[in-house]
């Protein structure tokens, strides 16, 4: 199993492009899957169909990025209306999933409404996430408490990585090393952070630093 985790959708980058054009191909299927956004985000269906459009800025970039890899079919599950069938035919076709920023526990709580943790689990292609759809591919990612969030918790992931967790958004903040050093303290495991200029991919067990990226602390609690 391969992933990619990052913060932004970075995937234009030369450290990102550099390392990912052995692994993206340009008869490969990308879905993008569209369940992370923030409740407070679209007060109504209208407003999601409008930000998702695809003229839309958001739709547009995914296009130029994945272009760079001679990438011409994407695809995008939309909350609203792909239904029961149509959701699992886009996962089962799609050769890679695209999981965007957002809410993680939200995307979480949209995916057990849809049925598609089991056959977003069962996927055995590529997988790249951003920021919060990097954090559900952790099996118990964290969340720390900042102006969304308004205390340290964890959350059920989809599991596709597991033995470690990230911190997404890096940037030395003072909650932010707080939550790692309870996530050690609690777990005893490695914590990667990944800036916005950084990601880590994940082949079968082998972790790449990539960008900015680093192991901040070990399972021992020493900052590295």
């Amino acid at each position: 199993m391969k992933h990619l985790l990052l913060s932004r959708s970075i995937l234009d980058q030369p450290y990102i492009y550099d390392v990912m054009q052995h692994h993206i191909q340009k008869d490969d299927r990308v879905l993008v899957i569209l369940y992370s956004f923030f409740d407070i985000w679209f007060s109504t269906e209208a407003q999601y169909q409008a930000y998702y459009h695809k003229d839309a800025e958001y739709v547009q970039k995914m296009y130029r990025q994945l272009s760079m890899y001679g990438v011409s079919e994407v695809s995008f599950l939309n909350y609203y209306t792909d239904d029961e069938k149509t959701r699992i035919e886009k996962i089962k076709h799609a050769t890679i999933l695209y999981f965007p920023g957002g809410a993680p526990d939200q995307m979480m709580k949209r995916f057990d409404q849809h049925q598609l943790v089991k056959p977003l689990k069962q996927f055995k292609g590529l997988t790249i996430g951003s920021s919060a759809g990097a954090m559900i591919h952790l099996k118990k990612p964290h969340l720390y408490k900042d102006d969304d969030y308004h205390k340290f918790h964890y959350i059920q992931g989809l599991g596709f990585v597991d033995g470690f967790d990230i911190s997404v958004h890096y940037r030395r903040r003072n909650q932010q090393d707080k939550a790692i050093r309870r996530v050690v303290s609690e777990r005893a495991i490695d914590i990667y952070a990944i800036p916005d200029d950084g990601g880590l991919f994940i082949d079968n067990e082998n972790i790449q630093l990539l960008g900015s990226a680093s192991k901040i602390m070990n399972h021992k609690g020493k900052f590295l």
